[in-house]
């Protein structure tokens, strides 16, 4: 939908489910606070899932900005479900550069806190008003609730960067704040849930529903920090060539009588970027007759841009860790001095650190 200093910023379409969301949970709680709103309460809770978007916005594009400055690749920014993430590339990074990336986003939303409290205090009382104080609120809370010191909240990533910094192994500060992370989701749902029922209270469904939401994103990525740490970890002197595929390329105008029968073939565009992956099932249904006539673009499953890695072959794996978990097919593409070499696989990941883990 726009860039932030060329990085494309996207709404995922899970963020419609977080929209209908806020809608049913939110409109009824204020239809009934407030009955003489009537549906507008609804219109509100719209306005609500609105500002929450500009937040996360501004939030993801503080850290892609704070990336670029210290020369991070910036994939995307993403809206969705669990509110938003920026794609980047920080395996180069330093405990130093990590820590200011982390801490960026949640100073945004204080700045943004602070220009919605100045707008109310300009307004006169009514809906105006309270949806600027909503919005300074809001972000308000988004930044204390990113500031807890638990993966994958950016507290977390300063947890991260502290221990890396103290110990001087990245492997350990991600499990370290990643165990720092299921701390963290336990004291939200004691805070929600826990708190108002020893106090003798009934938690409302809107609270009940907000907590159980916001902890199962937090437990499951502290649980992903946790495994991919220890993974890297494992993993940290295994280099790239040990899990390298070979495959060839294969121009996307190539007819389908050009695939190669030995290498699985990878699809590249005019400059040799790899740009998808042949697809089994549809070249599966294309007619024998037709094989001559048919280009390789017509039977090529599209893969996102960051799906490609620059990384020396001999060195080491750790680099492609972070680009291969955010690909939905479990595969990158390993490009090196402008030529393809190959693909690494989680599969491949995860058997060598199965080979390398300590037995008990």
């Amino acid at each position: 939908m726009a860039t932030i200093g060329s990085v494309p910023v996207y709404i995922g379409r899970s963020w419609g489910i977080l929209a209908v969301i806020i809608l049913v949970l939110l409109g009824p709680q204020l239809q009934e606070a407030n009955p003489d709103l009537g549906f507008r309460a609804y219109l509100i809770a719209a306005a609500y899932a609105l500002m929450l978007l500009v937040a996360v916005f501004v939030h993801e594009g503080a850290h892609a900005l704070g990336a670029r400055s210290f020369g991070y690749p910036v994939h995307r920014v993403v809206a969705d479900l669990w509110g938003g993430h920026t794609a980047l590339d920080v395996s180069r990074a330093t405990p130093g550069p990590s820590a200011v990336v982390a801490v960026v986003g949640p100073l945004s939303n204080l700045v943004l806190a602070a220009l919605g409290q100045g707008v109310a205090a300009l307004v006169e009382p009514g809906i105006p008003h309270g949806l600027a104080s909503i919005f300074a609120l809001l972000n308000f809370l988004l930044a204390l609730f990113n500031l807890l010191p638990g993966l994958p909240l950016d507290g977390g990533q300063l947890v991260e960067a502290l221990v890396w910094k103290v110990t001087g192994n990245r492997h350990r500060g991600r499990v370290v704040a990643g165990y720092a992370g299921l701390v963290v989701t336990l004291g939200v749902l004691f805070w929600f849930v826990g708190r108002p029922l020893l106090a003798g209270e009934k938690p409302s469904f809107g609270s009940i529903g907000w907590s159980l939401l916001i902890c199962m994103f937090l437990w499951q990525g502290a649980q992903n920090a946790i495994r991919s740490g220890k993974v890297a970890g494992i993993i940290a002197g295994v280099r790239v060539v040990d899990l390298l595929q070979p495959v060839v390329p294969v121009p996307a105008g190539a007819s389908l009588a050009d695939l190669p029968s030995g290498l699985p073939p990878v699809v590249v565009d005019t400059s040799g970027m790899p740009i998808g992956l042949v697809d089994a099932d549809a070249l599966a249904a294309v007619p024998g007759a037709a094989i001559g006539q048919t280009p390789v673009l017509s039977v090529t499953r599209p893969m996102p841009p960051d799906w490609v890695v620059d990384v020396d072959p001999n060195g080491p794996i750790t680099p492609v860790l972070a680009p291969l978990s955010r690909q939905p097919a479990g595969l990158v593409a390993i490009r090196w001095d402008g030529r393809v070499l190959g693909v690494v696989s989680v599969a491949a990941v995860n058997a060598a650190a199965s080979a390398r883990a300590p037995r008990p």
